[in-house]
Parts: structure tokens; sequence; C-alpha cells
């Protein structure tokens, strides 16, 4: 066994100066250990009781460390000194901490991880039920806000990858190991969160459904090239990271080069969505919708630079709180600005820069009913008009129009009146 620092004089040297050493043999290495347990019969000095027959040996082994000092790594190596001999064991390793069922199992760097992804749970699930609750009205009142539902993807996808999370170590803190598939399935969760929000940023800063309904075709193609960029290098990154990390090293995920090359990448994506801001923002006219691209900007910032802000947090303090201070610091921030834009984006207050329209369907109904309500207003008119099966069949495909049966109908205006009629009902839907 291994640590990270040196113990009260037990060992001259901690794990990074013997793991790799090229000047210092096998011998050397073992020789270096806090305690080593030999695997061979009998009992050795620490107490380890052997049992080796016919096929079968084993090691039972209970040795308890107390530390008085600070918190350190501690490493269980299995070491074969003997060359040409292959090594084939099955070892099962069981560390624990002082504390009750929150800490005990858990590294010291990672205690209070169970409660904080706990705590961020309950936050994302009372917005996420909000989200649910109002776009349930959206529907009910046929009307379309796409925003809106974004927006609420997003928070459903933190919150599932937060569940995720809380499931992972509270598995953990009863059996000493977690499920790699539920932590894995969280990522995934929470980066797809990331990307949609990122997303949304970068198309309101284009005026979506603020100053036009969709981006231009030269903006969606640029959007589209960035956020491609972004995913195609963070899946590199992450599948090089899972494939070549040593466990055995020392080395926090965000302190690695791969997390500073998505920094530099989500900072591109900052400067990128500000021009879009400042161009969209120069042309609109109206104070409202100035005032909310204010407040979007801060958020949009808040976002994209929460990434950053984490990793320069982590090289500033100790190793063995950072892991624990960059999941906090995340979570907030990205808690606190998904909770802002549920409060900006809910329709009641969104209707004063948004443009939220009537549902697609309730269009095409809008359209159907159209001709015939011309026709009440001809004969009010005095026009002296009826439905032919022409008439009827335009209705049903919803054509605009009305065919007059029989002679032309000069008396009264009755066709000037139709017409005028149908002209403010399509005006009418287009307000809607």
């Amino acid at each position: 066994m291994f640590a990270s620092e040196p113990i009260r004089n037990l060992t001259s040297r901690f794990w990074t100066e013997v793991y790799r050493n090229p000047h210092l043999r096998c011998e050397d290495k073992l020789a270096e250990a806090l305690f080593s347990i030999p695997l061979g019969p009998g009992r050795d000095e620490l107490g380890a009781a052997s049992s080796y027959g016919s096929g079968t040996s084993s090691v039972d082994f209970y040795h308890a460390l107390t530390l008085d000092s600070a918190p350190m790594f501690v490493y269980v190596v299995a070491m074969n000194c003997v060359p040409g001999e292959p090594m084939a064991m099955y070892y099962r390793v069981a560390l624990e901490n002082p504390g009750g069922w929150w800490s005990s199992e858990f590294s010291y760097d990672d205690q209070g991880l169970l409660q904080t992804h706990l705590t961020l749970f309950f936050a994302s699930l009372a917005m996420a039920i909000h989200v649910a609750h109002a776009a349930w009205d959206l529907h009910r009142a046929h009307l379309s806000h796409p925003p809106f539902v974004v927006l609420g993807a997003a928070v459903w996808g933190v919150t599932l990858s937060h569940l995720l999370s809380f499931i992972f170590y509270a598995d953990y803190a009863v059996h000493g190991f977690g499920d790699e598939g539920a932590l894995v399935s969280a990522e995934v969760l929470y980066t797809g969160a990331d990307l949609i929000i990122m997303v949304l940023f970068l198309l309101i800063a284009q005026g979506w459904r603020l100053t036009d309904d969709v981006p231009p075709p030269k903006d969606q193609l640029l959007i589209g090239v960035a956020v491609l960029v972004y995913v195609v290098c963070y899946t590199i990154i992450y599948c090089v990271d899972y494939a070549l990390r040593d466990p055995a090293a020392e080395v926090y995920v965000l302190l690695t080069p791969g997390a500073f090359f998505l920094v530099v990448i989500r900072v591109m994506l900052l400067l990128l969505c500000g021009l879009f801001f400042a161009d969209t923002y120069r042309r609109e006219p109206s104070l409202q919708k100035l005032t909310f691209f204010r407040r979007a900007i801060i958020s949009c910032a808040l976002w994209f630079l929460q990434m950053p802000m984490t990793c320069i947090l982590a090289m500033c303090i100790s190793r063995w709180v950072r892991h624990r201070a960059a999941t906090v610091v995340m979570g907030t921030v990205q808690t606190a600005v998904l909770a802002y834009l549920v409060h900006c984006f809910q329709p009641e207050r969104a209707k004063d820069y948004f443009t939220i329209t009537v549902a697609a369907s309730e269009l095409e109904g809008l359209a159907l009913e159209g001709p015939a309500v011309d026709e009440s207003v001809a004969r009010e008119a005095g026009g002296h008009s009826r439905v032919t099966a022409a008439e009827t069949d335009m209705r049903a495909t919803g054509q605009h129009g009305t065919q007059l049966g029989g002679e032309s109908a000069p008396t009264c205006g009755g066709e000037a009146a139709t017409e005028r009629r149908l002209q403010y009902t399509q005006s009418d839907v287009g307000m809607l």
C-alpha cells in the first residue's frame, strides 16, 4: 500500500515519486510501501491470514490505518517482482472513511456529492414541473411558443441527469461502488442539455421568434457548423480521456488538456453569440425587447463561462475539495440560469417580446371556416349566391374564395363585400 503523501516518516517517498520511476527496481519500490502483504504461505508480521491448498489460494487481511494529518489518496498495488511469472489473481479492496452512511464509503474529495445532487435534483424537478404545467396550458390554448419548448427539453434533461447521478452515489453509499451506466447516462444527459441551451442562446441572439421567425440560412449554417465542431471535439476528447486515462494517476478531469481545449471552444462560441446579439440589438427598436436582450446577454455569458470559471477555481483551491466545489459551482450556476430563463420564457411574460402564435392546426381550422363566413356576409349584402358542389370541394381542401352559382349577381355589390370580408379574415389570422 502506498500513500500520496509521506506519513510520519513511515516512508520517505510518496506515490508519484515511486510510480513509473525508471530509476527504482521493483524491490526498491516495494521497500517504499507503507506495508506489504506477501502472497505466500503462512502469516506475515501484519497478521494477514493466508490459506493455500490444491488449486485455491486466498489472503484475508484487515488493517485500520489511523491518520491524524491532512487527507491523502491511498493506493493498493499488486506487484510481482519475479521476472517471467504471470500474476493471475482476483482481488476485492474495501476502503472506508470515518462517518456514517453519508460519508463512510466515499473518498474524502467525494464526500458531499450525494447531498449536492439530491439538492440539485429537487431544484430542477420543481422547474421541470412548472415547465410541464405551462406547456400544457399552451397546448390547451392552441398556442405555439417554440423557445419555451426547447428550454423545457433542457430542463428535463438536467433533472434526469441529477436523478441518475443521485442514484449512482446512493448506490455507492450502500455497496461501496455504483452503476457506471447510470453515471455515463447522467453525463450524456448533462452534455445534451448544455448543448441545447447553447443552441437556444445562439438562435435568440439571431432574433429567433423575437425579430425574425427563422435566422437567415447563412447564419443557420454557421450555428450548425459551430455546434457540430463542439460535439465532435467533446466526443473525441471524452473517448480519448476514457481510453487513455491512467487510473493510478492523480489527474482531475477539468485540469486535462482536453478540458482546456473545450474551454477555448466555449469562449469562441460565446464570442460568436455576442456578435449575433450586437447585430440584433442594433436593429431592434422595441424597448421591451432591448431590455430582454440585455438580460439574455448576461445569462448567456454565465452559461458559456461556467466551465472556464470552474477550471480556474479548480486550479486555485486544494485538490481535496476541488471536485465537490466544482460540482457545487457548476450546478448552482446552471440551475440559476435555467430558473431565470424559465421565468423570462413563461408565456404570460414572454408575450411582451416573443412572438407567440396560434398553433398550425388551429390556423387550418380558421382557413376552413373562412369561406362560410364570407357567404353569409354576401347574402346579407343582397347577393344572390348559393353553395355549389364546386364550392364544397374548395372548402374541404381549405382553399379561400367563393364561387357564385348560376348567373352573375351584380345587385348591391355582394361579391365586393365578400372580398372585403375575406381580406379582413386573413389579416386577422395573421395578427393572431
